[in-house]
């Protein structure tokens, strides 16, 4: 029978980092091959993705995505990346849609450094890319948020850690992807992962609800709900069940039908579970992977009196937390892109305090936490010039053309003429809801499960090769209403901002909420559509 004493994570992710220290010698050298045109851009990608590092466009510039566990930070990793970014002469670092930063614009010899750095301080590449388990979500308020069935951070770290102590040993078909929600709004996105874990409470007692074999992109579907409550003794079981179902099933063959959601629409749900239930039973057989339950995140209630001067007025950004008198500050900077300066701002508001939590989340935002009234308008002053405070203005963008090498379409510069449209027509109100624009169909910005979402794509219009996205309306990851957006036709990119204009006028003059709108209005919405469907 295998054992893993999963208590001593810690020392076993010291010993791969041996390994990881010689992959990092070895790609070195494959690096320099690729830059001296020795080998190709693929074969340089099937190293570089499975240690989180991918070339730009333009060949000559790379991109190296930090592996933050499941979002959480502290001020001594945050500082280093923003000492990294302010050595290279970078001028934002990308809170990205999986709760990780990454650095665009390197040269080859300064991502070595970083990656030879960031292992010395256990902040870690490996797993960042590439056919392996990628970094496992989590619900960033989870330990402070009000409505939550109970915290899950410990849960999320675990697996992550499970996940990276032994990185180099996956031979998966492709990216796995494991996420723990706090509450039934999942904003992990447990209902589209290929695993996700939902937190709940039943008879006061806490509990897992499962899915499995869910994802985006091309095909892409929501998962299949496990049907039993699990218990959290249990999640390493259930890892272990979905990691040997799926290189038993998966096809290594066809990478374009190599994710999870695809066996389980060869099999159909009710096989798919079944043969997910005998894996579960083999493992359980095979393997010991109990473990001790630790919180280390645990926050303290905040022994402070209320005074006049810490009063808020209405704003997105300010999260009463369940510990009475303290605060979440959300940091929303647009398309995710944090400036160097900003960033740096932030820390030196950071460490001067002692009890501070920071998060990233699954909205290219960051949470600055346990935070008293009076230390929340403080952040909310240093933060204001680049702070976004409108839903629209807190739009998510995958970082797109020219950086992405796959990308089809500029997402950031389609989100930036948006914003700069309603600039200069000066329509300030928060009528719309916070837009998902992918430059392709790999669904980075996941437009296909949010109310408003575009996919970058190029169409030919009267023998001419346009800039285009598809829109997708009206999808949804809250668990009591889980569902895949309806993809309405496709739209040239210069009128987008347009069309996005008029709707929010339309909406604005009906006097009604966004969403009641769309509900009660069809007839005017498809004629908006008809308008500018090409």
């Amino acid at each position: 029978m295998k054992k893993i004493l999963v208590e001593q994570l810690d020392e076993k992710i010291e010993h791969a980092k041996e390994l990881y220290s010689k992959e990092i010698t070895e790609f070195k050298e494959i690096g320099h091959k690729f830059l001296n045109e020795e080998i190709t851009s693929a074969q340089f990608k099937g190293t570089s993705g499975g240690i989180g590092v991918y070339a730009q466009r333009s060949q000559k510039e790379f991109m190296i995505r930090l592996r933050v566990l499941s979002g959480v930070l502290d001020y001594k990793t945050l500082k280093l990346i923003h000492d990294f970014a302010a050595e290279y002469s970078l001028d934002f670092v990308h809170l990205t849609t999986r709760q990780a930063i990454q650095l665009h614009d390197l040269q080859f010899d300064h991502i070595i450094n970083i990656m030879e750095k960031s292992m010395d301080n256990n902040l870690f590449t490996r797993g960042g890319g590439g056919n392996f388990p990628r970094n496992v979500s989590l619900s960033p308020l989870s330990g402070v948020e009000k409505n939550e069935a109970f915290d899950v951070t410990p849960y999320a770290i675990l697996v992550n850690k499970y996940f990276l102590s032994q990185m180099n040993t996956y031979k998966l078909p492709r990216k796995f992807k494991v996420a723990f929600s706090n509450s039934s709004e999942d904003s992990a996105n447990a209902s589209i992962a290929d695993m996700g874990f939902l937190a709940l409470k039943k008879d006061e007692k806490e509990y897992f609800k499962l899915y499995i074999g869910g994802s985006l992109g091309s095909n892409g579907d929501i998962a299949v709900p496990y049907g039993e409550l699990i218990s959290p003794k249990d999640i390493l079981y259930h890892i272990e069940a979905a990691l040997s179902l799926f290189k038993e099933e998966g096809d290594y063959e066809n990478k374009g039908k190599a994710r999870m959601r695809f066996i389980v629409k060869r099999m159909g749900k009710e096989a798919f579970l079944e043969c997910y239930k005998k894996h579960l039973e083999k493992v359980k057989e095979t393997q010991i992977l109990d473990f001790v339950y630790k919180n280390d995140y645990q926050v303290k209630e905040a022994n402070i009196e209320v005074t006049e001067v810490d009063k808020f007025d209405n704003n997105y950004d300010i999260i009463p937390q369940k510990q009475k008198n303290l605060y979440s500050v959300e940091i929303h900077p647009q398309g995710g892109l944090l400036k160097t300066k900003d960033l740096k701002n932030i820390l030196m508001f950071i460490e001067k305090l002692s009890d501070v939590q920071i998060r990233l989340s699954m909205e290219e935002s960051m949470f600055i936490r346990n935070l008293t009234k009076e230390q929340a308008n403080e952040l909310l002053e240093i933060t204001k010039n680049f702070r976004n405070t409108t839903r629209l203005n807190r739009s998510v963008s995958c970082i797109g053309v020219p950086t992405c090498q796959i990308g089809i379409q500029n997402s950031q510069e389609l989100l930036a003429n948006i914003l700069e449209y309603f600039k200069v027509k000066e329509f300030n109100e928060d009528i719309l809801p916070s837009i998902h624009i992918s430059g392709c169909a790999n669904s980075c910005a996941r437009h296909q499960v949010n109310i408003i979402g575009f996919q970058g794509k190029k169409k030919r219009i009267n023998d001419e090769i346009i800039d285009a996205y598809s829109l997708y309306l009206n999808g949804n990851t809250n668990l009591e209403n889980t569902r895949l957006a309806n993809e309405y036709g496709d739209l040239i990119a210069s009128d987008i901002p347009e069309f996005l204009y008029e709707l929010a006028i339309r909406v604005k003059e009906s006097k009604l909420e966004y969403s009641k709108f769309m509900n009660s209005n069809k007839e005017e919405i498809d004629s908006l559509l008809k308008k500018y469907i090409v």
